[in-house]
């Protein structure tokens, strides 16, 4: 099932980390140590009093002798929230003393306005902290419509499309896209356009859809989807054996009372929908159809 609107740009950051990598060098050109894997450590932190913090998620990116090289911790801040400079501070700090590895803290707020009043808290002159976080929003991730520029970085395509789902000219996504979903392997563009679907504008989503089933011929690719539309199909079906079985009586002059043309309509079950057709032919009250 896909991830919720909000979890979105954090499950594709764990699907492919690499576009952590490219915010991290593109936006705040920090330089990433050499790694051969990454991982995803425990976000939960425990405190000495009874009470539990939890990240959103987090990376760990090691070397080829398995050893920590780098640590991202990673925020979703919708809203203004004053404590949340402290908390994050808590999560570094965890994750860095328990691995004993460099940490980051990459926060990316929907809202501009949002990322805005954190920076300020880490501007000079403002308050004191030991690890300034990485804050960025929509405005500062690139806009990825060519088409050869998604295929080279297919995850960071996805993402500046979720960034940008509210923008006007959010359709120019499309064509990018759909090449990445169609280069990509089964399962991975399975994954990418469930996070898509998650995490664009319903409006948005509908025009996604409808692109994909006339661009490339279906609209989708995950297992969840493909149920979602076989079970719309059936649905559609069932309606229109109901509609027929109605239609039968009809033409025999079958009085049907109101109770049962919804017992009709509402039902899916297309063996009993079938029953019902076939006992219309000879009906001559609707007990006949629908025995007791």
């Amino acid at each position: 099932m896909p991830s919720g609107e909000h979890e979105a740009p954090i499950e594709l950051a764990t699907l492919a980390p690499n576009v952590v990598l490219d915010l991290l060098s593109d936006i705040f050109l920090v330089k990433v140590p050499s790694f051969r894997e990454v991982t995803e450590p425990s976000t939960d932190m425990r405190m000495l009093a009874p009470r539990t913090y939890h990240a959103d998620g987090a990376l760990l990116f090691k070397d080829a002798d398995n050893h920590p090289v780098l640590g991202v911790v990673l925020e979703i801040q919708r809203g203004w929230d004053p404590r949340k400079q402290w908390t994050w501070m808590l999560y570094v700090a965890h994750m860095a003393v328990r691995l004993r590895v460099r940490t980051l803290l990459l926060v990316y707020c929907p809202d501009p306005t949002v990322a805005r009043r954190y920076q300020r808290l880490y501007q000079p002159g403002g308050r004191y902290s030991p690890q300034e976080p990485l804050i960025f929003s929509p405005r500062d991730v690139p806009r990825i419509v060519d088409v050869d520029q998604a295929r080279a970085n297919p995850a960071l395509a996805v993402f500046s499309a979720i960034c940008h789902g509210n923008d006007p000219n959010i359709d120019d996504h499309f064509p990018a896209l759909a090449e990445v979903l169609r280069t990509a392997p089964t399962e991975v563009a399975a994954s990418y356009d469930d996070i898509l679907v998650a995490g664009l504008p319903h409006a948005v989503r509908t025009r996604w859809e409808a692109y994909m089933a006339r661009a490339v011929g279906h609209r989708y690719y995950s297992d969840f989807y493909r149920q979602l539309d076989a079970r719309a199909r059936a649905e559609g079906r069932a309606e229109g054996e109901g509609r027929s079985v109605l239609t039968v009586l009809d033409a025999r002059h079958v009085a049907v009372p109101d109770t049962a043309r919804e017992q009709i309509l509402a039902c899916t079950d297309l063996d009993q929908l079938d029953t019902w057709l076939r006992r219309a032919g000879t009906a001559t009250t609707i007990d006949d159809v629908i025995q007791p």
